[in-house]
């Protein structure tokens, strides 16, 4: 007659595999991407630049930031809604912060190719304090823009501080070897 294995024995079996598959050794930090949109010479991302805690209800409460870059104007956008309840109606959006995409990276219009751009957000994982990089190409100068959004009160505005936090030279392209 088969021997029945007790339940709590089975239990801490289960809670000891599920602890060493939490503590496995990962490899490198992992950059996850957010969703956007394109619509025409518009781009549309959201992600996250901070996570707040609300004391009421002992929770945390990211914070997002909608981007929307421009192609004709050559500017990007930023705000971060927030819900205020004022007399009236309720109010999300504030204002927003822009950035000069052809000053940032340095774009010659006149003589230049037109820009071709691509924008996503990331992930740096748990040393990123909450915050979400926007990642932002630019595909006819092989260069890469990463910006960073965060949220600052003027008197009793809301308003973005949107800064460059790093311009990159994408690596050039290698050709294939040559066949033998």
């Amino acid at each position: 007659m088969p021997r029945k294995i007790p339940r709590a024995v089975i239990l801490v079996i289960g809670l000891v595999i599920g602890w060493g598959l939490d503590h496995l050794p990962r490899s490198g930090s992992v950059v996850l991407a957010s969703g956007g949109d394109r619509s025409g010479e518009s781009i549309l991302a959201s992600g996250p630049v901070m996570v707040g805690y609300n004391d009421k209800n002992r929770v945390q409460i990211p914070l997002e930031a909608i981007y929307y870059l421009d192609y004709k104007g050559g500017r990007l956008l930023a705000t971060i809604p927030s819900f205020r309840q004022s007399v009236g109606s309720a109010k999300l959006i504030d204002t927003f912060g822009e950035r000069d995409l052809v000053a940032d990276f340095k774009l010659n219009l006149d003589s230049g190719p037109r820009p071709q751009f691509l924008m996503t957000t990331g992930s740096l994982g748990t040393y990123s304090e909450g915050w979400a990089p926007l990642f932002v190409f630019e595909t006819t100068t092989s260069q890469v823009a990463v910006y960073k959004v965060e949220q600052q009160m003027v008197g009793a505005k809301t308003t973005p501080k949107f800064e460059l936090m790093e311009l990159h030279a994408l690596p050039a392209s290698t050709p294939p070897p040559e066949p033998r």
